[in-house]
């Protein structure tokens, strides 16, 4: 994940990006992005250094990972192995670093970088996601039924009642 430095374009001459979320793991290590319009000094100082709180929630073929940082509602990454770009796809194992979480805060209007962070991960919450993740891609994918999937589970439950259902969970002050 190119994750460019704090007030520099996050996409070189690119200077509006679509909002997303996207929580993946490829061949540098997990990853968030979270690009979104309006940023402010209080969503900055979270994202910097404001407690981090993170979950994994699996329902059917995907995984969901949850995340709040500071004083922030929880927020959720719906995630497939499969979606990843071949060229950057890895197995867990195969990943550089698989024990820290590259968090990287863009602001859609303009397309700088507003925030970056690098959260290392318990040994017991990387060992569940990189379970998760390792039986997730030794098992099929049908990219319409994982849409369709996604937006039951949004219509079922919000991020705040899938972090009630979390399998995993972890809490960090750095």
């Amino acid at each position: 994940m190119q994750t460019g430095q704090v007030g520099q374009p996050y996409i070189p001459g690119q200077d509006k990006l679509e909002e997303k979320i996207r929580y993946r793991l490829d061949n540098e290590g997990h990853s968030l992005l979270i690009v979104k319009t309006k940023i402010t000094a209080q969503e900055i100082e979270d994202v910097e250094s404001g407690a981090a709180q993170l979950g994994i929630y699996v329902d059917g073929p995907i995984i969901f990972l949850l995340f709040k940082f500071g004083t922030s509602k929880w927020n959720d990454a719906p995630y497939s192995w499969h979606t990843v770009p071949s060229g950057i796809r890895v197995y867990p194992q195969e990943a550089l670093e698989v024990s820290t979480l590259m968090v990287v805060l863009v602001e859609a209007t303009d397309g700088l970088v507003k925030a970056v962070r690098e959260i290392p991960l318990t040994a017991e919450f990387a060992g569940q996601l990189n379970e998760y993740i390792t039986i997730q891609a030794n098992g099929s994918f049908n990219g319409l039924s994982y849409a369709k999937h996604i937006n039951m589970v949004y219509n079922q439950y919000t991020a705040d009642e899938m972090r009630e259902m979390a399998a995993a969970y972890m809490n960090s002050s750095y």
